[in-house]
């Protein structure tokens, strides 16, 4: 009877299991869909309002004139002018809608062309955005604070068969480089010296800029625009709900505790607790990289490790650091809600399953907001910690620091755009720092943790928070600015084979050395 059971039950069963992951899927794909319709409505929506705004203002201007009030600033739209005009002005390149971004209707400006004591009139700037989840918050911005400067900021990102590498050295073959440049720590690291303005003297530089910035010997030529770190994000609302108790993620002091949890899980009926990506990027450039910066933890360590590694005077299969992150990861891999196919993980999906409670950890960093978002539940309590490892030779801090930095560095062109346009652009970055409106741009419409001690508005989510939490406690291993342009792919689809089980560890570490001596 238990086998005419069996083969009776088993059927349905997968019919249900495949019938529950089309809906996920079905699910997924609607809040897509969904969220591309509610950017586009914004997006259409504050352009309506710009419109209106600006109409509202040249008819303020002609009627000025004509009543002879202010007429000595009639047609003057500098950063000196005061008045009805003025205060339109900044009114009108203000976000203040309703509900919109959570600001009041009655809202003004923070602050006026003559408070910035800048007049950029007729000065036009261009902004190189590779960020694109932000591109809508940046344009924004440049309309606000050029309605404060008089200068005009055109903000554009790059398309998506391009790159920040690709597109910054396209820009500057075709002698069109753009006034600010944004890109990864190593693009601008390998332009700076040549086409970047010297930002040593700006007034954030010693509150951070120096720290996270790329720096040449002396010299500070990018400034940091934001801070991202990478590390098992958990879902400690689901833990304690499938645990029936409260659960502290300062308990998991090493990785035999994460694999008792994980066992805890299981045995409770979350039989696979975690939910590995399978993307070059994600393996290789942000699970392995921790592997180079932990060394000791120190920037000039890793970077001399990355030389000896070249060099062929390192082996893995004897580094500390290397066998300690890999014996963590075959837990997490054993452990992986995509183990029956590793390399088919869905992206989306491990952000639905960890949001959902389905799984409990995610090794991910706080850019996963952007989709966990779309699925998570009000009061879900979700945080970062670190990788936890057992052999904490040569590094006492390896579980209790983020690996991370800033992410994205904004250089000033002087090559290309003559002392206006880079004052400009200086004063641009200034305003993002130094006032209410730009901070707010930031931490709240961008949902970034700025490098930039004096910026000092709490983050709007809970990773950001975390990563908040560990850069004030200065819990941060340093991330170097010259990783090989080719590290992601090349040793993520190694990575993949071991992901998949079709490597050792041991072979994987030959591959990986391999790789390295290849670049002398």
């Amino acid at each position: 009877m238990m086998i005419i059971y069996k083969n009776i039950m088993k059927p349905i069963t997968i019919k249900i299991m495949i019938y529950t992951h089309i809906m996920k899927k079905t699910m997924i794909i609607y809040k897509y869909i969904m969220k591309i319709i509610t950017t586009i409505y914004k997006h259409i929506l504050k352009t309506m309002k710009k419109k209106v705004l600006s109409s509202l203002l040249a008819l303020t201007l002609v009627i000025g004139a004509l009543s002879g009030c202010g007429n000595s600033n009639a047609g003057n739209d500098s950063a000196g002018s005061d008045g009805a005009a003025d205060e339109s002005a900044a009114q009108a390149g203000t976000e203040s809608e309703t509900g919109e971004e959570g600001q009041s209707a009655e809202e003004p400006a923070s602050e006026t062309a003559a408070e910035t004591g800048a007049d950029f009139s007729g000065v036009s700037i261009t902004m190189l955005n590779t960020k694109s989840e932000i591109q809508p918050q940046l344009e924004a911005a440049a309309e606000e604070w050029g309605a404060l400067t008089g200068a005009t900021l055109e903000v554009y990102t790059i398309g998506g068969d391009s790159s920040p590498a690709k597109e910054i050295g396209s820009r500057y073959a075709a002698n069109n480089a753009p006034t600010l440049v944004m890109g990864d720590p190593q693009d601008v690291s390998d332009f700076c010296e040549e086409y970047g303005a010297d930002l040593s003297g700006e007034s954030w530089a010693a509150n951070g800029g120096t720290k996270y910035g790329i720096m040449k010997g002396d010299v500070l030529y990018s400034f940091p625009f934001c801070i991202e770190a990478r590390g098992l994000i958990y879902n400690r609302t689901a833990i304690e709900e499938i645990l029936g108790e409260a659960w502290d993620p300062a308990s998991v002091t090493n990785m035999d505790d994460l694999a008792a949890l994980f066992e805890r899980l299981a045995q409770a009926g979350m039989e696979l607790p975690v939910a590995l990506n399978m993307e070059d990027y994600s393996i290789a450039g942000h699970y392995l990289t921790q592997m180079y910066e932990e060394q000791d933890g120190t920037l000039a360590t890793t970077e001399k490790f990355m030389e000896d590694l070249k060099a062929g005077t390192v082996d893995l299969t004897e580094n500390v650091r290397f066998n300690a992150m890999m014996e963590t990861f075959e837990l997490l891999m054993k452990y992986n809600s995509n183990k029956s196919d590793p390399l088919a993980a869905d992206y989306d999906m491990n952000a639905a399953d960890l949001a959902e409670g389905e799984v409990a950890f995610w090794f991910n960093g706080n850019w996963a907001w952007a989709e966990i978002s779309d699925y998570i539940e009000d009061g879900t309590e979700l945080g970062l910690m670190s990788v936890v490892q057992n052999d904490t030779t040569g590094n006492a801090n390896v579980n209790t620091y983020l690996c991370g930095g800033a992410t994205k560095q904004v250089m000033i062109d002087k090559e290309c755009n003559d002392e206006q346009q880079q004052a400009a652009a200086k004063n641009f970055l200034d305003w993002l720092v130094n006032s209410e409106a730009g901070q707010n741009v930031l931490v709240t419409e961008c949902s970034l943790v700025p490098a930039i001690s004096t910026i000092t508005q709490e983050a709007t989510n809970p990773l950001a928070r975390s990563v908040q939490q560990y850069a004030a406690e200065g819990k941060l291993f340093d991330q170097p600015s010259n990783y090989p342009g080719d590290h992601w792919a090349t040793v993520g689809a190694i990575m993949q084979k071991y992901l998949a089980g079709e490597k050792t560890r041991e072979e994987f570490a030959k591959e990986l050395q391999d790789y390295w001596t290849g670049l002398n």
